[in-house]
C-alpha cells in the first residue's frame, strides 16, 4: 500500500464502517416496542462523495468513493416491570464500495462487514408528556471482511464497544425532540499494512425535531456531530482527527399497522478528516412480528 493510498484507506474506516464506527439513529427509533414484540428491519445506504479532505485543506483532485450497504437487523422486545423496555437486537451489514476519479487506486471492496449486537434499555419516565431515557450498549464483533494488502475494507479487523444514551422529549402529541450521544472505543489492529494500529475513542452527537401530523406519518429535521478517532500506526500519530457536521431530513410513514417506510436523505455539511458525503441516502423497511 502506497503512503497516499494509506493515507486514504484510514479515513475510509469512517465512510465503509458505518454502522461499524457509529450508530445513527433516526427520529423516533427509541419510542418503546410493544412487549413480547419483535421487529424486523432491512436497510439500504447509499453514499457519494467527491472531495477528500486532510486536516481541513481540500485535497487537491478528483477524488471520489461511492458506497452501498445493506443491513438486516432483529429486535426483541420485552418489559420485566413496569415503565422498562430491554430490546436486544442483532445487525448484519453487506455492502460494497468503489473509489474511482484521482482515488482508483484504492480500487474497491465487497463483503460482510462487521456484525454487531447491542443491548439498549429504555425507561418512560413519569414526566407529562412521558419523555424516554435510554442507555445502548453496543459491541461490533471482527466478523467482516478484511485483507491487509487492499485499501478498502469493509471490516475493521478489530473489537469495538460503543455506549449510547438518548433522550426523547415529548412537547405534545404532535411534536418531539430526540437527542443522543454516543462514544465508542476499539481495540488494535495488528493487521494494518504490516504495522498496527491504534485509534483513540469516537464520539457523536445527533439531535432531530420530530413532527407527526398524523400518527401514522412522522417527519424529521436534524442532524450530527462527529469527533475523535485520531489513529497511530506502529506509534506514529497520523493527525487525522475526525470533525464532520451534517444534516438529514426523514419521513417515514407506517402504511399497515405493522409495516413502516422510512427514507432519511443528508449531507456532509464540513469535514475537517476524510471524504465529504454529497449525497446520503437510506430507506428503511420495518416489519413489526
Amino acid at each position: 500500500m502506497t503512503i497516499k493510498a494509506m493515507k486514504y484507506a484510514i479515513a475510509l474506516m469512517a465512510v465503509l464502517a458505518a454502522p461499524a464506527q457509529a450508530l445513527e439513529f433516526a427520529p423516533g427509533d427509541y419510542e418503546p416496542l410493544p412487549d413480547g414484540s419483535n421487529f424486523f428491519l432491512t436497510y439500504y445506504k447509499y453514499s457519494h462523495s467527491d472531495a477528500f479532505y486532510s486536516q481541513g485543506d481540500k485535497t487537491p483532485g478528483d477524488n471520489k468513493l461511492r458506497t452501498d450497504v445493506t443491513m438486516l437487523r432483529f429486535i426483541h422486545a420485552y418489559h420485566p416491570v413496569e415503565n422498562v423496555s430491554i430490546q436486544p437486537q442483532m445487525i448484519l451489514p453487506f455492502g460494497r464500495a468503489k473509489a474511482y476519479g484521482d482515488s482508483s487506486a484504492l480500487g474497491k471492496s465487497s463483503g460482510m462487514g462487521d456484525a454487531i449486537v447491542g443491548m439498549p434499555v429504555l425507561t418512560t419516565l413519569a414526566t407529562p408528556g412521558k419523555d424516554i431515557l435510554v442507555l445502548a450498549p453496543f459491541i461490533y464483533l471482527p466478523t467482516g471482511a478484511y485483507d491487509q494488502d487492499k485499501p478498502l475494507n469493509l471490516g475493521e479487523n478489530r473489537w469495538r464497544f460503543l455506549l449510547q444514551a438518548a433522550w426523547t422529549h415529548h412537547f405534545s402529541e404532535r411534536w418531539a425532540l430526540d437527542t443522543g450521544a454516543d462514544v465508542s472505543w476499539v481495540t488494535k489492529n495488528d493487521e494494518y499494512a504490516g504495522q498496527t494500529q491504534r485509534q483513540r475513542p469516537r464520539y457523536e452527537y445527533q439531535a432531530y425535531l420530530r413532527y407527526s401530523p398524523t400518527p401514522q406519518t412522522q417527519l424529521g429535521l436534524g442532524g450530527g456531530w462527529i469527533t475523535g478517532a485520531a489513529s497511530s500506526l506502529d506509534g506514529a500519530a497520523q493527525h487525522d482527527r475526525l470533525s464532520t457536521t451534517y444534516a438529514r431530513l426523514s419521513v417515514a410513514q407506517f402504511i399497515s399497522p405493522t409495516v413502516q417506510l422510512q427514507a432519511v436523505v443528508g449531507r456532509d455539511l464540513k469535514v475537517e478528516q476524510g471524504f465529504k458525503a454529497d449525497t446520503s441516502l437510506t430507506l428503511r423497511l420495518g416489519m413489526l412480528l
